[in-house]
């Protein structure tokens, strides 16, 4: 393989079809306003589970010639089960999924606000918002997806960056009268080196209550150089956390925190008022955590004077409590409700609070499961889990590489040479990681290839995107197994020939080059005949390939021949596995006793080639 490469020699999937957006908003009754974006002029069909709770599809209109499209739908008519997670489907591309909503009956207050209306945090940090009431909610709309992902569990919202920018989300309040706050999110690159940012700013405290809060930017340590009203709120700095209390005067305070040697400098916006936080009493925001095994999670306190102390914890088997300042860290061990009692130094003041850990089934799959990209190039994981929403959770190197999540796939993006892991989490709680090396010549890591291993059957055909270098490309097949050839300049196209395992390198006029690993299965028969014999399904294609929602291809078709034959899919096959598909595979699973999780594993592939 060549070397010398200024910009690595990178591949990607031809893009078919854009990805669409969702957004839910309740109208009035039972009725739910759905706004849709994709591709022009193309049905859209509606992904949702009935009041039977199985999983349906159908559908709703057509996008117009600029890729929008908006409808009122009845919760009652339409047959969907209040408080669901729905998605749609356009020129079989799957949205983001969002939550319906509208709960039959649901009650509670119809107005909340945020105990932040707006942060500002850095690539790879993540910061909590806290809603005044219990929820649920839900994200109603997210204006720029890869600058922020946002999760929510009970009446806190998690907010992530991933990249340089600012979006804006509404977040809704799940009820039949159900209202909306806004959040607007700044995200700042991690290597800026001449700010000062906070980990939540425009707070606004209760009389007596407390608060802290996380600096980070500029360099060296930070001193508070000015607090124009101490008289409200006194501020104190202990290495990157400063600490809040409110006094017993109502206002507001810019605080003015810089770097030692005055080269960056950041304000922080505090206001003062409302009751008075209990004497007799603490209290807890959220007052009932919910996070899942495995996972952690913050309560704050408020009210009492520090320090203060865990007094008891009636299931410690299921959930470890600890507290440093105001701030109680959760951690779920089993799956399982505590009830937790927090006290003050003085003794007298003491508050409890509920906690619930849920446990999951499994955790979220990737696909492929680790990746290789050179500095500034990019690929794509499709990620698959029993369902949710999908957020970066972690990044333990974001200067290494970035991650940012679009519906059920997260795009890796090579920053410098190094390795990293990204964590990525389902508002459900599943989580999952990923490995990511990062190559200066993206060739080969301990003897593999970059390139993911594509399989294609006999007589079909695959085109990859290529990019980095200098063109034109120029490929060469290993052997007679498949052709190779260059179209449009970027895109290679790959036709298998004869079964058999084989390798394709293309080469850079300037860059280098890539080797991509190559599969040949035997040709996808359209036989529908029943008959066939052991060891292989009635088709004759035999399974090697993990498969999940969102992958395309020759297996994805045999598949989808299979399971029309035996019943389980009454659509005609398209190559695209998508949400129809999804169900077709898990009511195959529950038939065979097996997980029904809706992605093609080791147990389904043997019991689809057993047929």
């Amino acid at each position: 393989m060549a070397g010398g490469m200024t910009a690595g020699l990178l591949l990607a999937s031809v893009a078919l079809a854009a990805t669409p957006t969702l957004s839910a908003f309740y109208v009035s009754g039972d009725s739910v306003q759905l706004n849709v974006t994709g591709d022009a002029n193309q049905n859209v069909f509606l992904n949702y589970y009935n009041t039977s709770n199985i999983y349906s599809q159908t559908v709703i209109g057509m996008t117009n010639s600029g890729g929008s499209f908006s409808t009122t739908i009845s919760t009652s008519q339409q047959g969907i089960n209040p408080g669901s997670v729905i998605s749609v489907t356009v020129n079989g591309q799957q949205s983001n999924s969002v939550q319906w909503p509208y709960t039959s009956g649901s009650g509670g207050s119809s107005s909340f606000t945020l105990n932040q209306s707006s942060v500002s945090l850095l690539s790879g940090q993540s910061v909590v918002v806290t809603a005044s009431v219990a929820g649920p909610f839900y994200l109603a709309s997210n204006s720029n997806p890869s600058v922020a992902n946002f999760s929510i569990g009970g009446n806190q919202i998690t907010v992530v960056g991933n990249t340089t920018g600012t979006t804006n989300a509404s977040i809704c309040l799940v009820s039949n009268n159900g209202s909306c706050a806004s959040l607007a999110v700044t995200v700042n690159s991690s290597s800026a080196g001449s700010s000062i940012y906070f980990s939540q700013n425009n707070l606004s405290m209760p009389i007596g209550s407390s608060a802290s809060v996380t600096v980070s930017g500029g360099s060296g340590t930070y001193n508070v150089v000015n607090n124009s009203n101490s008289h409200s709120v006194s501020a104190s700095l202990s290495g990157s956390l400063i600490s809040l209390y409110a006094q017993n005067v109502s206002g507001a305070s810019a605080i003015t925190v810089c770097s030692t040697n005055m080269s960056a400098c950041g304000v922080l916006n505090v206001t003062v008022g409302g009751s008075s936080a209990s004497s007799n009493n603490l209290i807890f925001m959220p007052s009932n955590p919910v996070i899942a095994v495995g996972q952690a999670t913050t309560t704050a306190v408020i009210g009492g004077t520090l320090p203060y102390y865990v007094s008891s914890n009636s299931n410690s088997s299921a959930i470890q409590a600890s507290v440093s300042n105001n701030i109680v860290t959760l951690i779920g061990q089993a799956a399982g409700t505590a009830s937790i009692t927090i006290c003050s130094s003085n003794g007298g003041t003491c508050g409890t609070f509920y906690a619930t850990v849920n446990a999951y089934a499994s955790a979220i799959n990737f696909s492929p499961a680790s990746v290789t990209v050179a500095p500034g190039g990019s690929a794509t994981v499709q990620l698959s889990s029993s369902g949710g929403s999908y957020y970066v959770s972690s990044n333990s190197a974001s200067n290494i590489a970035t991650a940012a999540v679009n519906g059920a796939s997260v795009t890796i993006t090579g920053s410098s040479i190094g390795s990293a892991t990204i964590g990525i989490c389902s508002n459900l709680g599943q989580c999952g990681t990923v490995p990511v090396t990062v190559s200066q010549t993206g060739a080969t890591s301990a003897g593999s290839s970059v390139a993911i291993t594509q399989v294609i059957s006999a007589g079909a055909g695959i085109n990859l995107m290529l990019s980095g270098g200098t063109a034109p490309y120029t490929p060469t097949a290993a052997s007679g197994l498949v052709s190779a050839t260059i179209n449009s300049g970027t895109v290679l196209t790959l036709i298998g020939v004869t079964p058999g395992n084989t390798s394709v390198n293309v080469c850079a006029a300037q860059g280098g080059c890539l080797t991509i690993p190559v599969v040949v299965t035997a040709a996808v028969s359209t036989s529908q005949s029943s008959s066939g014999s052991a060891g292989s399904n009635a088709g004759g294609y035999v399974f090697t390939t993990f498969m999940s929602q969102g992958d395309r291809g020759a297996a994805i078709t045999a598949l989808q021949q299979e399971l029309n034959r035996l019943g389980y899919l009454s659509a005609s096959p398209t190559g695209y596995f998508g949400p129809e598909t999804a169900a077709a595979v898990k009511a195959f699973q529950r038939a065979n006793g097996i997980s029904a999780v809706g992605y093609v594993g080791p147990s389904t592939r043997s019991a689809l080639n057993s047929r």
